[in-house]
Order: C-alpha cells, then structure tokens, then sequence
C-alpha cells in the first residue's frame, strides 16, 4: 500500500475539474446579480433623497397657483379642480418641464369623503417617484371649507 501513495506516476481524469470551474461561474453569476441588485436599489434611494425637496417645492407651488386656488392661495377651490380634472393640459404644459407629476387632493374630514387625482392621460407612471405632502385648505362651496392635503407624486421623465 506505501508503494500506492509513494508512486509518483498517477492518471489524470480530463474532466475532474469541470464541476468546480461550475461552481466559480455560478459563484460569479450570482455575486454580479448582488451587486446589480444593490446597485439599482442605491440609484432609486438617491433619486428619492435628491428630489424630495422638489416635490415638496411643486406642491407649494400648485397650492398658490391661481389656476386652481382663485384670490386665496392655499385655499384649493373644487370647482377649479373639477375644471382641471377634465382637461389637465394647462397645468401640466406649465409645470411639467423638469418631470413628469400628478397630484391629489383629499380632504381630512370624517363626515365628507372628497378625493381629486389629477394626472396626465398621455404619461406611463413610473414605479421610481417621489411624493410630497401639504396641508391645504377646500373650498367646496361659497359657506362649506375643510382642511385637507396636496400630495404631488413626481418622477423622472
């Protein structure tokens, strides 16, 4: 048996190093989907840190836009936001320069359910965007006001 290991003349098999080449190339494969994956996950998360202070900006200046608040800045009319609802273009051509953007407004009452979501028929919705949130104030009607939110969703074009 010592002449077995002592022997020095030993047979190569051709393929003995096929299933560990294998696993290096899997090994390989899965490392680089890893990297990707946290790759795309830091670009959406500094996306968002990066741009939240424009959808925020955005959203204070649509609550002051006369074109949906009337003499009263902050003070969200809905008739002009039903007058919007129904043809968007005005308000996107002037503010969607930089992104694309839609934006909503609810109102915080138990008693009244009111929701507009006004948005661009003609643009896809990312699943990267950022949203920002204000208090507003709706006017339903010349006597009816209640507290609510502007929330404007914005990415990238």
């Amino acid at each position: 048996m010592s002449s077995f290991i002592s022997d020095e003349m030993g047979i190569i098999e051709p393929y003995a190093d096929l299933p560990a080449m294998a696993l290096a190339v899997v090994g390989f494969v899965v490392f680089i989907a890893i990297i990707s994956g946290a790759y795309s996950a830091y670009e959406e998360k500094s996306f968002i840190a990066g741009h939240y202070q424009d959808a925020a900006n955005l959203a204070e200046k649509l609550s002051r836009d006369r074109i949906l608040t009337g003499a009263r800045p902050g003070m969200m009319e809905s008739g002009k936001l039903e007058t919007i609802k129904k043809d968007p273009a005005e308000i996107f051509q002037k503010y969607g320069s930089y992104y694309n953007f839609m934006f909503k407004v609810d109102l915080n009452s138990e008693n009244r359910a009111y929701s507009v979501i006004i948005k661009s028929s003609d643009i896809g919705e990312s699943k990267i965007g950022i949203s920002a949130s204000i208090p507003v104030i709706v006017k339903l009607n010349d006597l009816v006001e209640q507290p609510g939110t502007l929330t404007v969703k914005i990415w990238s074009k």
